[in-house]
């Protein structure tokens, strides 16, 4: 079975652990390679969810070559400002898993 991992800020990072998702927490100043790299080592890694804020601070050449590769799934995820901007980003992501995993789910609160 694939794995879920999700690379955000801290303060983020224990609504992720509540859902029951494993984190790797970050913050300005680490090295977002070696994160990456250490996230990308995980074992049956099926999808890797990443701050926004993170991928692009990200060198583009060390974005261009983990996209290429077919797992795990990058798909970069926003801290909504207002929760309006909330279902703008969960429709991205949902339009990733479909065609990731090649049907629709629906996403229940």
């Amino acid at each position: 079975m694939s794995k879920l991992l999700v690379i955000t800020y801290p303060s983020m990072a224990i609504g992720y652990r509540l859902a029951g998702v494993n984190v790797i927490e970050a913050v300005e100043g680490d090295d977002f390679v070696e994160i990456m790299n250490k996230a990308l080592k995980t074992e049956d890694l099926g999808i890797l969810a990443v701050e926004d804020a993170i991928l692009n601070k990200l060198p583009e050449s060390f974005v261009k070559r983990i996209e290429k590769a077919a797992l795990p799934l990058i798909v970069p995820v926003s801290t909504p400002a207002k929760w309006k901007g909330e279902k703008k980003g969960e429709s991205y992501i949902l339009r990733l898993i479909r065609r990731a995993i090649g049907y629709q789910i629906k996403i229940k609160r």
